[in-house]
């Protein structure tokens, strides 16, 4: 019976020892293709990623830098490029921008008094537009701005957004996509005052069902809805004192049978939606400054 114990004993033994060395292959070969490197871990409050037409813009981007493996940081080299979304690719008007190297940040302007490393980088409009050869005509709401930023290391690798894994670029900690688009919006302006005018229609002849246009006057909000019927005029008041004014839909249950036109007291028609008009977005564009 020692002798058979023995034997499932030995037996046993060259089985784990198999089983290890397996799996250590199995290991090496998944960290073969895998490489640590170091990352920016973006901080979102003191990120801002819009630039406002017509007005003062400054747009931040602030990442801690977080080391995987002791390496040393180089540099951080800030790609920029421009993308004018209001024409097509081979619009003679297209004030497209392929991207270009804005500038290069040392690791030794790194914010080094925290735990981590921190990268802060900003610009503003008046450097964007030097930059770039642009001014305030070349480009309008919609449009936006690239920046791409590359991690060279001391040993030559770079880490950018072509390279990165997705739970680095997208996960929760880091949330380091290594590239960030920056909008370009137009803030409200003052708009015209005296009375504006609502037109509604609704093809089915039945009312908006529930559907409403929600107008707000320096915060002050007012709804309108077509209770019944195919068609509805309504009418308010904008004060000679209203600094803003926003127009948003909100939605009913047969919203493929609305429509509508908003025309400002100077006579500009500002809105003219539907059928299935955009729902809980501001619907006046202010970049657009026939609303004044």
């Amino acid at each position: 019976m020692k002798t058979l114990i023995n034997k499932i004993s030995f037996i046993a033994t060259l089985v784990l020892i198999i089983g290890c060395s397996d799996t250590e292959k199995t290991i090496d070969e998944v960290f073969d293709g895998t490489t640590r490197g170091t990352a920016l871990k973006t901080i979102p409050e003191q990120t801002s990623l819009e630039f406002n037409v017509g007005g003062e813009s400054l747009v931040t981007i602030s990442a801690q830098v977080i080391d995987q493996r002791g390496q040393d940081v180089d540099r951080i080299d800030v790609y920029m490029s421009f993308v004018d979304n209001q024409t097509e690719s081979d619009d003679p008007a297209n004030n497209s921008i392929d991207e270009e190297l804005f500038t290069t940040v040392p690791a030794s302007a790194l914010d080094s008094s925290g735990d981590y490393p921190v990268f802060n980088f900003q610009f503003t409009g008046d450097e964007f537009n030097s930059f770039f050869g642009l001014t305030g005509t070349d480009y309008t709401g919609g449009d936006r701005i690239n920046v791409r930023l590359a991690l060279v290391m001391n040993d030559g690798r770079v880490f950018t957004s072509d390279n990165v894994n997705n739970v680095v670029s997208g996960g929760a900690f880091y949330r380091s996509p290594f590239q960030y688009n920056v909008n370009f919006v137009c803030p409200a302006d003052t708009p015209a005052s005296g009375t504006w005018t609502i037109e509604m229609q609704d093809s089915y002849g039945d009312g908006w069902n529930g559907g409403e246009l929600i107008v707000s006057i320096d915060g002050n909000e007012t709804s309108y809805t077509m209770e019944s019927g195919s068609t509805l005029t309504q009418t308010f008041d904008v004060p000679t004192s209203a600094g803003t004014i926003s127009i948003v839909y909100s939605a009913g249950s047969y919203d493929s049978e609305v429509t509508f036109q908003i025309t400002a007291s100077n006579g500009n028609t500002i809105i003219d939606a539907g059928p299935n008009p955009p729902a809980g977005i501001e619907l006046i564009n202010y970049c657009n400054r026939n609303y004044q």
